[in-house]
């Protein structure tokens, strides 16, 4: 095992931070030269959660609560690459059951096209770009193959880890603050570039230079040194749909599954994509897709807990 550590900053001097700041001191580590490498995020105590505020809210969202991690989680640094994805494939002989992709053109949802892979999506991409085009299935087969390589258990985040991730002691829409316009310096969004040639979504006040998906990490991180926990691609997490009127939401940072009336055809995806306007790329916002569902905007990164 490959390991790099450094003292990791309390949550409770993050959640007092007022503007964003680099992250500077990571706890990181690779469990092998060429795994994912992964940030251990502080534990500790926050709220997640639609704000009373947000005008983009939706009637499934969640409203706050207070959600709290009490182990020590990894996070994957960024979402899983086309080039990761690629040598799990290679190594496993693994093939999606179902080939094609939902894909978009520049008026809209152009629909399920067979020829659409994780390989060639239908835009370029290279190997350092988040693989898309994966189904939550394929995303638990590679968290099963990279478990089986490491000897650890990987997998995919709950819905509350996520965003307690992505908002890294912050509170509202937005990690980087409150400003439409600061989501260019963080994420990879629907902007000005993408309305020169898209003709929808809400977009955010700036220019990301990128109209599909952009290399992980090419923006800035969040507080904790995650990248593109919002934008870029949508991410695949492990709840199953629900209501959110029916049952009590979990607040221990575990996977609301088939409990409470969840249907687990589906799972939630969160974070938004590189077509995902001011509507979508929120801290709280969250889908609903079929567990073999594949699109041009949804990827997906790993976690797991360090014993």
């Amino acid at each position: 095992m490959i390991k790099t550590f450094a003292k990791a900053i309390p949550l409770s001097a993050l959640m007092l931070f007022v503007s964003i700041s680099a992250y500077a001191e990571e706890d990181t580590f690779k469990d092998c030269d060429d795994c994912p490498e992964m940030v251990v995020i502080p534990s500790g105590e926050a709220m997640i959660g639609v704000e009373e505020f947000e005008a983009n809210r939706k009637y499934y969202e969640f409203p706050m609560r207070k959600v709290k991690i009490s182990y020590s989680l990894a996070v994957g640094k960024t979402e899983i690459t086309r080039g990761q994805y690629r040598e799990f494939v290679s190594d496993s002989g693994y093939e999606t059951p179902n080939p094609g992709c939902n894909s978009w053109d520049f008026e809209g949802l152009v629909g399920f096209a067979r020829d659409h892979t994780w390989d060639s999506p239908g835009f370029v991409q290279g190997d350092d770009h988040p693989v898309v085009c994966v189904s939550y299935n394929d995303a638990i087969e590679y968290t099963k193959w990279l478990s089986k390589k490491t000897g650890e258990e990987y997998r995919l985040l709950s819905a509350a880890e996520f965003e307690y991730a992505t908002r890294a002691g912050t509170r509202g829409q937005w990690f980087w603050g409150t400003v439409n316009s600061g989501a260019c310096e963080y994420a990879n969004v629907a902007d000005t570039t993408f309305r020169r040639l898209y003709n929808y979504a809400p977009v955010f006040h700036c220019d990301d230079g990128y109209a599909r998906s952009a290399p992980v990490a090419k923006f800035k991180p969040n507080p904790w040194g995650l990248y593109d926990m919002l934008g870029n691609a949508w991410e695949w997490t492990e709840d199953c749909r629900h209501r959110p009127e029916v049952g009590t939401v979990p607040t221990d940072g575990s996977p609301w599954l088939a409990e409470d009336s969840g249907d687990c055809s589906y799972r939630t995806p969160k974070g938004g994509g590189f077509l995902s306007g001011t509507d979508w790329v929120r801290a709280a916002a969250l889908s609903g897709d079929r567990v073999a569902y594949q699109s041009q905007l949804l990827g997906f990164r790993v976690a797991r807990v360090v014993k």
